[in-house]
Order: C-alpha cells, then sequence, then structure tokens
C-alpha cells in the first residue's frame, strides 16, 4: 500500500498543478486570430495641414507561438483634404502586411506587443480638384510605405480581449489615375497615423 502511495503520489502532484494551471490562464496569443475596430486616423500630405477623420477595419493573423504572430489588416477612413496636390473628399485604404511580438504572459489578463509591417495605400478622391481644376472623374492615388506601431489586449476570457492600437505609417503617393489616364514616377510624401479600438478573438 505504502509503494502504490509513493508512486502515485508525484503524479497526483503534476495532475493537481497542470490543472491549476490550466484555470489560472487568463490569455492566449497562439493560432488563428481574428478581429474589428473602429478607426480614428490622420493624414498629412506633403507640407499641408493634418486631416483627421473615422473609419474602422478588420484584421486576420496566426501566432505561431506565444511571442511571434504574422497579420494582414485593412483600415478605411475619410478625410476632407485641403492644401494639397489634389484636394477633396479623400477615401484611404491601408493594408498591412507584418509581424506582431508579443510581450506574453499566460497567467496575466493583458498583453503588449509591438508590430511592423509593410503597408499599401491607396485613395480615392470624389469631387476632386488637381492643381485647383475640378475633375469630372474621381481621382485616385497609390502608394507604399512602412508601418510601426503597438498596443495593448485586456482580455475578457481566455480567448476575447479588447484591443487598443496605436500606428503611424510613412510613404508616398506614386501613382496618379484620373479616370482612364495614368500618372507614374510621382513623389507625393504622405505620412498617417491610426489608433484603433476593436475585439480581438481566438477561436
Amino acid at each position: 500500500m505504502r509503494r502504490i502511495l509513493a508512486a502515485t503520489l508525484p503524479l497526483s502532484v503534476l495532475a493537481l498543478c497542470a490543472v491549476n494551471s490550466v484555470e489560472a490562464q487568463e490569455s492566449t496569443t497562439r493560432g488563428f486570430n481574428v478581429g474589428i475596430h473602429a478607426t480614428g486616423a490622420s493624414l498629412v500630405v506633403e507640407d499641408g495641414d493634418r486631416s483627421n477623420a473615422g473609419g474602422g477595419g478588420l484584421w486576420i493573423a496566426y501566432g505561431f507561438s506565444r511571442t511571434i504572430q504574422l497579420f494582414g489588416q485593412a483600415d478605411l477612413a475619410q478625410f476632407d483634404v485641403q492644401d494639397a496636390t489634389v484636394e477633396g473628399d479623400w477615401t484611404l485604404a491601408h493594408a498591412d502586411l507584418g509581424v506582431r511580438v508579443h510581450f506574453a504572459n499566460s497567467l496575466r489578463s493583458w498583453v503588449p506587443y509591438l508590430q511592423a509591417a509593410v503597408t499599401a495605400r491607396a485613395v480615392t478622391v470624389q469631387n476632386g480638384l488637381l492643381n485647383d481644376v475640378a475633375q469630372a472623374e474621381d481621382i485616385s492615388l497609390v502608394g507604399a510605405g512602412l508601418t510601426l506601431g503597438g498596443g495593448i489586449v485586456f482580455y475578457f476570457n481566455e480567448s476575447l480581449g479588447l484591443d487598443l492600437q496605436l500606428l503611424w505609417t510613412g510613404g508616398k503617393f506614386t501613382q496618379l489615375d484620373v479616370g482612364s489616364v495614368t500618372v507614374g514616377d510621382l513623389d507625393i510624401d504622405a505620412q498617417s497615423a491610426r489608433f484603433n479600438i476593436g475585439l480581438s478573438w481566438w477561436p
């Protein structure tokens, strides 16, 4: 009997520790992750004034480990841009492909992170003015940039959290489309910032 107890006691202790560990886990960053958010954005084109607007976005990601996550993110916002090469009602889209680094601890209900991404930006301008000339057709601008940022996720439970995120994107618009006419090799500086508040879910 004593031998049986001596053999089973260590296993019982290990099992109890495993159960307590599972029960104590407050967050996860592994596997598939999807989310949706509201966006507060700002945009500066060339040396023009800063324009502010609201919008929204979504993302999909996969966590290969507790720390590293590969993600794709898309955000959309509207701006009324003045004092720029192209003026009018702008609809600005960001499409990010990047890597997020979580500073994760599964026993905490909050997880901070940093991320970096290659970003494609596309703009459609309605009721546009190109060099002070009104355009009958929509104007499109396309370019690329680099996005840096970070945030923090506050978990309601192990797989659902509130995600607060701040991003900055620098780059240029390099192509202009007006109807069927395309002009390339442009060099229009643009810096944008995004503050996102959303829900993040690991199904």
